[in-house]
């Protein structure tokens, strides 16, 4: 069913359009566009690529209820990517799929992911942290690296929820999000979009613990999702993240994904490698 918020000029359609695949062959699929040459690809695009391959291998009354991926090489801004699905359970009530993107012969990303029939949703979860509205919070341009295809800023309304005015805190603090504009269709699922987003910044929250200022880059290795509820862009998400464990090297990123009505979309988790700068 398609959901739409009217908030402004721009919004999700060519996020949707970025998202859609090309089906090449049986359970394989490419990306339709690409961005400029030289850059790296946002690992969060082409995980929510991945389950949109994935998807269309399931019956339509099957909803995604989790996935894990792996990030295994940097992806080509200026390059195609090709989804192979290989079915890997075939269930009455769950299947189960693994897409492999492929980039120059080479395996990019690895994701599995499950589906059920079980559309109940979850009826005991946390509640939402505390935090000011969406509409006492002020937005945040989110900066993407050269070559994406997508602006996320133009997609999302972004609104961090500390009262800090630093770059710094408000890129590693929780976040209000919705889209600005535009509708889901038949060809993008809302899990996907949420996917998509469910990365962006979310690997900073390893730094949140110990407030390093000695970082150059940060690097995602993993992303796994659990949906507990049905995805709704209705109105705003908020997303809650933390860090339960940081070392030298990598740290774990832990994410909760509500509904402004304080239903528990989904939670997160990501592991982080921490690349520091040299001494001189």
């Amino acid at each position: 069913m398609a959901q739409s918020v009217e908030t402004g000029p721009d919004g999700l359609a060519h996020l949707l359009d970025v998202l859609d695949l090309e089906t090449i062959e049986l359970d394989i699929f490419r990306s339709r566009s690409t961005g400029e040459p030289g850059g790296r690809l946002f690992g969060g695009e082409v995980c929510a690529q991945a389950l949109v391959a994935a998807e269309r291998t399931v019956p339509p009354e099957m909803a995604p209820h989790s996935l894990h991926a792996y990030f295994l090489r940097p992806g080509d801004t200026g390059a195609r990517v090709v989804f192979r699905v290989d079915r890997l359970q075939e269930g009455r009530n769950f299947r189960r799929r693994r897409v492999t993107a492929i980039q120059h012969g080479e395996p990019i990303l690895c994701l599995e992911s499950s589906f059920t029939t079980d559309r109940s949703g979850a009826n005991h979860q946390v509640s939402p942290p505390d935090a000011p509205t969406p509409e006492d919070c002020v937005p945040y341009g989110i900066q993407h690296p050269p070559g994406w295809q997508v602006n996320p800023h133009e997609v999302f309304d972004v609104r961090p929820v500390t009262t800090e005015r630093s770059d710094y805190q408000r890129f590693i603090d929780d976040l209000w999000f919705r889209p600005r504009s535009g509708k889901l269709d038949d060809r993008v699922s809302a899990a996907a979009v949420l996917t998509y987003f469910s990365d962006l910044t979310f690997v900073s929250s390893i730094l949140r613990p110990t407030m390093r200022t000695d970082i150059k880059a940060l690097t995602s290795l993993d992303h796994v999702l659990w949906f507990h509820n049905e995805v709704r862009f209705d109105d705003w998400l908020y997303y809650a993240k933390s860090s339960p464990a940081v070392g030298d090297l990598r740290g774990l990123a832990e994410g909760r994904i509500f509904h402004r009505d304080g239903t528990l979309i989904a939670s997160a988790a990501q592991e982080g490698l921490i690349h520091a700068r040299r001494e001189s």
